[in-house]
């Protein structure tokens, strides 16, 4: 299997097969202990903690219409930000996941920043 770098798109020289099998997956995000994985898709690309500046989950609400009213859901994403722009979203598979993959995150990469940019968190 080919790894693409999420920075630059290109292919990887190095074989990361065994560090994408070790790793724990949600959705398109596999969580290892050097970084993250995602499958995009026919391609899957990795960023090691050490390239990401920061790493946040972003929660979207959209607006739904079923068939017993109107109501809004809620849609988490995981994004990464490289080179002070986000050079990933994607979504992942719940709110219980999502809490649990940055758990995980944060605890194997402690110097990394998991807090969303100032300026989008006043936003919201």
């Amino acid at each position: 299997m080919k790894f693409y770098s999420l920075l630059d798109k290109k292919a990887y020289e190095e074989d990361l097969s065994e560090l994408f099998s070790k790793g724990h997956r949600a959705g398109a995000v596999t969580v290892s202990e050097n970084g993250i994985f995602v499958k995009k898709g026919l391609k899957t690309y990795y960023i090691a903690y050490n390239n990401a500046e920061r790493i946040f989950r972003r929660v979207r609400m959209v607006d739904a219409n079923v068939c017993c009213g109107k109501g809004q859901m809620n849609f988490d994403y995981l994004v990464v930000m490289a080179d002070n722009k986000e050079v990933l979203e994607v979504q992942l598979p719940g709110s219980k996941a999502a809490k649990l993959i940055f758990d995980e995150m944060k605890g194997l990469s402690p110097e990394t920043d998991f807090e969303a940019p100032k300026k989008a968190a006043e936003a919201v």
